[in-house]
């Protein structure tokens, strides 16, 4: 369903307080702003863990270390600035990011290139769209524009304006204007992204600007079908949301209530990567109902914005609104989130019919993942389902709608060590994936040394989470880290690692020693949470992993353990203190790893893969490559999807080795990437790459991810 957006919109109609005609029928429900709701959240989140927590160290003390670390790192950097000069330079640090940044060296494009008059008035019209204070201009980096510039791990560039819509219908008239210009649309969420898709890109044959269209701002959200769904618009963090719906339903959750959620990114990008995973019953992000942007040109010339909208929700459906009535589903669903996100009472809208009958998320996973064959669970190259899904900025997404899920009544959670990988792979197949209904929540693998290096350098980011949660907080000292690395010293970009890893060790071990000594221990390690959700799932998997464990440990018996063998072994979390320590050691791994080769003075590299569902080794390297001095390993392990950090001694050629250890992944059979997005480091498939094209035939959304041309049309004529 496509609304011409010069047909459907009128800039005259203003977004009103409320609405005299209500989206649906049904029972009401006061919502809190998002703010207050998420602020409220967190808050609670994080006395209920320091209240449960049994370690000795407290909140103040963590900070006092941090203040300390920056202190003195600011002392020492003034005075090491030539040494630690050379130490960047030419290092490769995760993802292909340099510790100097050559950027601010080379004049960008949009300096370089001679404007048209459009292109110069750019600005001001977005200005009188969206406000003067949500313009920024982007050629010239500062410390309120560098998060825009520069991703997290991967990619630097200047744009020409950065433009922060307040509305959706602000969106589309930006997205008209900036096309319009002549330039580029770079959209963003929270610029968290791994793999430099989300930023803008200047070492390129093409000479449009570029703007940095940053949804960020809308972030409204509320619930539909007495809370069995939600609607988000494009600027909502996934840990506000899964606040959220933890404080409207207690027993519903949102799909990513773990992973990257201290980083908030946003549910759009979840879809425009089809990221996600870790949590088995749901798979990853995935929505067919969507309303989104394409832009195409019309028998005149002119640039088109067309909305799509498959949301699927009575009152907003385009059969709902004549032609030429002055309303269409944009402004309505503007005039309800403005509601919702100033706390007026609004009756609960509802799926239409239609809507019912279209996926809200990947409804066939647990099926798939079961499945024991060649084949990967998930992978960024997949082209199946509603355009919005893993287009990777090729659409600008405006909202979705997602399913909530069941939260288990109960909840138990083990530390597994195995003594190789073989026997690590069959509680897979034999306990994990032995049934769609009995899948755990979660299974997450660790090898001995991302146990190390998360230890050696991972406990403050442990402790940061475990006490102030994964909400606005860790956002902003994310971003404070990021406006330390662009400070205008040298020292700068490896400041807050160097002085991370130098601290670490004053802190205690981040989880009780029973779980961290078995990691240290054993080679293999799997987290395994399993939950009940009333029918007996809880006990028959409990059923399934003794009867394995045992198994396993006659036989080891029989065979004379003695001989340098091991027994499988586990250990239980008895508290929620327990479980929120492990998890957020986990999931600080990819951070960990990068504090290491900074403050190890080492490089490294960083890569995601889906492996067969049926693979059960570790890709080989190739008998050329160089041997690393760690290789880091650890894995939604489900559904075989790989993280591998590798660390190199300072000198190697990363470049090389990364290009080696794809290609030893893809003949195994795996898939790259698996969750990150292509982004600018990875090329995608024939099939992936037409179908960006067929989405975006102008070449004005994100052009260059996946490989694809960065010239107007992709270079044809």
């Amino acid at each position: 369903m496509l609304l011409p957006i010069s047909a459907r919109l009128s800039a005259r109609q203003a977004i009103r307080p409320s609405s005299s005609k209500s989206l649906s029928f049904g029972r009401s429900l006061t919502l809190r702003s998002s703010s207050t709701a998420a602020a409220a959240t967190a808050s609670s989140a994080t006395n209920n863990n320091a209240n449960n927590n049994n370690f000795s160290i407290k909140l103040p003390t963590v900070a006092a270390l941090v203040g300390a670390s920056l202190l003195t790192g600011y002392c020492v950097g003034s005075v090491h600035t030539e040494q630690i000069t050379e130490i960047q330079k030419d290092r490769a640090l995760p993802k292909g990011e340099r510790g100097c940044c050559s950027c601010d060296e080379e004049g960008s494009k949009e300096e370089a290139t001679k404007l048209t008059d459009a292109q110069t008035q750019l600005s001001t019209k977005l200005q009188k769209i969206v406000g003067t204070s949500h313009v920024h201009d982007g050629l010239h980096e500062s410390s309120s524009t560098g998060k825009f510039l520069k991703g997290a791990r991967l990619g630097y560039g200047k744009a020409l304006c950065i433009v922060q819509p307040g509305t959706l219908e602000q969106a589309i008239k930006c997205l008209q204007a900036i096309v319009d210009a002549g330039c580029v649309v770079v959209p963003q969420g929270s610029n968290t992204g791994l793999t430099g898709g989300s930023v803008p890109r200047n070492d390129t044959e093409d000479t449009r600007p570029s703007v940095v269209l940053s949804m960020k701002r809308l972030d409204a959200h509320f619930p539909i079908d007495d809370g069995k769904r939600v609607v988000c618009l494009a600027g909502v963090g996934i840990s506000t949301l899964a606040s959220s719906i933890s404080n409207w339903f207690p027993d519903r959750e949102s799909h990513s209530i773990l992973g990257s959620t201290f980083l908030n990114p946003t549910t759009a990008a979840g879809v425009a990567f089809g990221s996600g995973g870790t949590l088995m019953r749901k798979g990853p992000a995935r929505t067919d109902r969507a309303l989104y942007c394409k832009v195409s040109r019309n028998k005149w010339g002119e640039n088109t914005v067309e909305v799509v909208n498959t949301l699927g929700i009575e009152g907003l459906q385009d059969s709902d609104f004549q032609e030429h009535s002055g309303e269409n589903p944009v402004q309505k669903l503007d005039v309800y989130a403005n509601d919702v996100r100033q706390g007026y009472r609004r009756t609960m809208a509802k799926s239409s019919k239609t809507g019912l009958q279209i996926k809200a998320s990947d409804t066939d996973y647990q099926e798939k993942v079961c499945q024991y064959t060649k084949d990967v669970s998930r992978h960024n190259s997949d082209t199946t389902g509603e355009d919005c899904n893993r287009s990777e900025g090729k659409v600008l997404i405006l909202a979705t709608v997602h399913d909530t899920f069941q939260a288990p009544s109960k909840k138990r959670m083990f530390w597994v060590s195995f003594p190789d990988m073989e026997t690590t792979a069959a509680f897979r197949r034999e306990v994990c994936l032995d049934n769609p209904a009995d899948l755990p929540i979660s299974c997450e693998y660790l090898d001995r040394d991302s146990v190390d290096i998360i230890d050696r350098s991972g406990r403050i980011a442990t402790y940061l989470i475990r006490y102030l949660g994964t909400g606005d907080i860790m956002g902003y000292l994310w971003n404070v880290k990021s406006a330390i690395g662009e400070l205008p010293f040298s020292w700068a970009p490896l400041f807050c690692d160097k002085f991370l890893h130098v601290f670490n060790n004053w802190v205690p071990e981040a989880i009780p020693s029973k779980f961290l000594n078995k990691g240290r221990e054993y080679d293999h390690n799997c987290m395994v949470a399993v939950g009940e959700f009333g029918d007996g799932t809880l006990k028959r998997f409990m059923e399934r992993m003794d009867a394995f464990i045992k198994k396993y440990n006659d036989k080891a018996l029989a065979d004379d353990v003695s001989e340098g063998g091991k027994m499988i072994t586990y250990v239980e979390a008895e508290s929620q203190a327990d479980i929120t320590a492990l998890n957020a050691f986990r999931f600080v791994a990819a951070l960990a790893f990068k504090t290491y080769v900074v403050g190890e003075d080492l490089q490294g590299i960083s890569v995601d893969y889906g492996l067969p569902k049926n693979y059960e080794g570790v890709p080989p390297l190739a008998d050329s490559a160089v041997k690393p001095l760690k290789r880091m390993r650890y894995s939604h392990f489900g559904c075989n999807v790989i993280h591998e950090d590798i660390a190199y001694a300072l000198g190697v050629d990363t470049h090389t080795e990364h290009m080696a250890f794809k290609h030893a992944v893809e003949v195994e059979g795996g898939k790259l990437p698996a969750e990150h997005g292509h982004g600018t480091e990875y090329r995608a498939p024939q099939d992936t790459q037409k179908r960006w094209m067929n989405m975006d035939p102008l070449n004005v959304l994100n052009p260059g991810i996946g490989g694809l041309s960065y010239l107007p049309k992709y270079g044809q004529k």
